[in-house]
């Protein structure tokens, strides 16, 4: 064999890398296998047993309310009401669609 030339060097550097990124991708992929400890906990029969949840998450109704726009600025604090009706739908719906005229 005659010398090592620097492109030849540079290419089995370069095989190198790229094996050693796929080993790294297929490890990444082999290790989604259930912890033994999860598989044990569901595998009981006992509700109580099951334990992995430290706190439960808020729902629908309560995640709204939470996430909603908070009044921070002093604008929206002092706030008055409007001196219209919010809701112009409500004084109609107070009235009766229909009526009774007389009895037959």
């Amino acid at each position: 064999r005659g010398p090592v030339t620097a492109h030849a060097a540079m290419s089995s550097v370069l095989r190198l890398l790229l094996v050693a990124c796929a080993v790294a991708c297929a490890s990444a992929f082999s290790g989604m296998v259930a912890p033994t400890n999860a598989v044990r906990v569901a595998s009981s029969t006992t509700p109580s047993a099951f334990t992995m949840a430290h706190h439960v998450n808020k729902k629908a109704t309560k995640k709204h309310a939470d996430r909603r726009p908070k009044k921070k600025g002093l604008a929206d604090k002092n706030r008055k009401p409007p001196p219209y009706a919010v809701n112009p739908l409500a004084a109609v719906a107070d009235k009766p669609d229909w009526e009774i005229v007389g009895k037959n």
